[in-house]
């Protein structure tokens, strides 16, 4: 698989890390990009797309997970942090199908990195299909993979 290559500005965000077990990682994604949305309606924030997952660290018993929007603003909510996704070069695979499949596409985008280009931050996962409409064999999700 080769992936595609995009030029990206720099993009703020707006995100809730933390700590979770890695079975938790399914339900964490989707309620908190639920529960994170409707906040930043209510705030009034503008999302800009879909919701994204990063993983800072990830092992058997313990995954540090990030789970934010792209927002036109900074947002002042007392437990949503901002941050940002850095300018440049991404590599971008489209997951086609069930979430528990995702780790394949993972992996076969970490392996195009590692033979072609060099890392410069947290790939991520965004999730393209709204999962209230669209069946879990249907959907798509880019892995994104920040390179040099």
């Amino acid at each position: 698989m080769t992936p595609e290559i995009r030029d990206c500005p720099e993009r703020l965000t707006a995100m809730r890390r933390q700590v979770i077990h890695p079975h938790d990682i399914g339900m964490t994604i989707g309620r908190g990009a639920q529960q994170l949305r409707e906040q930043l309606v209510a705030a009034g924030a503008e999302i800009l797309g879909a919701p994204y997952a990063r993983y800072h660290s990830f092992t058997k018993d313990e995954t540090d997970i990030e789970v934010g929007f792209e927002v036109s603003a900074p947002v002042d909510l007392d437990d949503v942090q901002v941050s940002t996704l850095s300018a440049g070069r991404e590599a971008i695979l489209t997951h086609h199908g069930a979430y528990m499949n995702i780790p394949r596409t993972f992996a076969a985008l970490e392996l195009w990195v590692g033979e072609n280009a060099i890392s410069r931050g947290i790939p991520r996962e965004v999730y393209l299909s709204d999962p209230d409409r669209i069946p879990m064999a249907d959907r798509n999700t880019e892995i994104v993979w920040p390179i040099e």
